[in-house]
């Protein structure tokens, strides 16, 4: 594979202005938007403060992506009748935005916690509260209370976070917050901390390895799959094992994007695409343990779903990315004009790890998604 950045792929790692204090006005991200022959950033930014009127989930009760998609699309170089088109055809599946139904403020905003259907309640109090106390103050004063519930939706309430801080936007951001409280239930108690000495993956080698094998769930969808496996006994005592350290948060990414390799599952993408939208919520959270350990406990219970694979070897991922052919360019121009929202996302998202990892990994899956890899 030619890993040889291109000039609108080169550049310095993207950072918030200020990452280590939390700042969280964010620098242009690492694909040029101009040199991609993208949107303009006011048609993005219209299109995305429009979709602020539609509910975050769908008529069909799954996570609206329309925001997330625009950006992606936009981001790989999209443009805007390419933004227009999209927003037309994804907007049929939307709702409007449900009426508030009570007032929350400081005192009781932690009883709509994973209460679904109060996007807009949960919406207007962070929207006040950003008004009053800036972005900063109010990502570092309420992520705490939410990140038991990380793993939510499988991750979309995060992931929409994510992308609303990309964005830049304070309506977004107070979207983005409520929507990850919205989801923000808890998987489950986490389990009791032991002296540990395995790392990430391990702890899910031991998974793979159980004897008799844990049972996979039949959920009907991923959250409550993972929701179900959390409370298992021998999952727990294995996630309970687990060593945190201070590159726990790499080994979460790196664990992440082999088991999307390996398995190329609908589950493990969000596992990849999760992993990068809690790192980009991190320079506002304290408690970074506690933040790993509930990232843990979703993403080990979202692969033990999938039946806990066992991951390839080193050897087969070299022979993954060996036998990708695709260029960066290609795999990205898939990304912008594709109807499915999960491939944009998954692009955007492996480049941009990519640019910041330099593993070329993160290419190949991309490619393998968009369909341009017969690896």
């Amino acid at each position: 594979m030619n890993v040889v950045r291109p000039a609108q792929f080169r550049g310095s790692r993207s950072r918030r202005s200020g990452a280590e204090d939390g700042s969280w006005r964010v620098q242009r991200h690492l694909i040029t938007i101009e040199s991609m022959g993208g949107a303009d950033e006011q048609t993005l930014m219209g299109l995305l403060d429009d979709e602020l009127n539609f509910d975050p989930t769908t008529t069909d009760a799954l996570t609206n992506h329309l925001p997330m998609a625009l950006l992606a699309k936009s981001r790989l170089g999209a443009d805007a009748d390419e933004l227009l088109r999209f927003k037309a055809k994804y907007q049929r599946r939307l709702q409007p935005l449900k009426k508030s139904e009570r007032q929350l403020d400081q005192s009781n905003w932690t009883s709509a916690i994973g209460r679904r259907g109060a996007a807009t309640d949960l919406r207007r109090y962070f929207a006040r509260s950003i008004a009053e106390h800036g972005v900063d103050a109010v990502l570092r004063t309420h992520l705490s209370a939410l990140l038991a519930g990380i793993g939510g939706g499988a991750f979309h309430g995060v992931i929409r976070l994510s992308y609303a801080l990309d964005s830049a936007s304070p309506a977004r951001i107070a979207a983005g917050l409520a929507y990850l409280a919205e989801l923000g239930d808890a998987l489950g108690p986490l389990p009791d901390r032991r002296l540990g000495s395995g790392g990430v993956s391990e702890i899910a080698n031991a998974l793979s390895r159980s004897d008799p094998p844990l049972s996979v769930p039949k959920g009907w969808n991923i959250g409550e799959r993972m929701r179900e496996v959390a409370g298992d006994e021998r999952f727990q005592d294995a996630v309970g094992s687990l060593q945190f350290t201070d590159d726990t948060e790499s080994q979460l990414a790196e664990f992440s994007l082999r088991l999307f390799a390996t398995s190329g599952d609908f589950t493990s993408l969000h596992g990849v695409t999760g992993m990068a939208a809690v790192s980009s919520i991190r320079p506002w959270v304290e408690d970074v343990v506690a933040l790993d350990r509930y990232t843990v406990q979703a993403l080990l219970a979202a692969y033990v779903t999938l039946g806990a694979p066992p991951i390839w070897s080193q050897s087969r991922l070299d022979e993954f990315v060996s036998l990708d052919r695709s260029s960066v360019m290609d795999v990205a121009a898939v990304g912008a004009s594709s109807d499915d929202e999960h491939v944009s996302k998954l692009i955007y998202t492996a480049h941009t790890r990519w640019t910041e990892s330099d593993d070329p990994l993160y290419l190949a899956v991309a490619a393998r998604h968009a369909g341009l890899s017969d690896s």
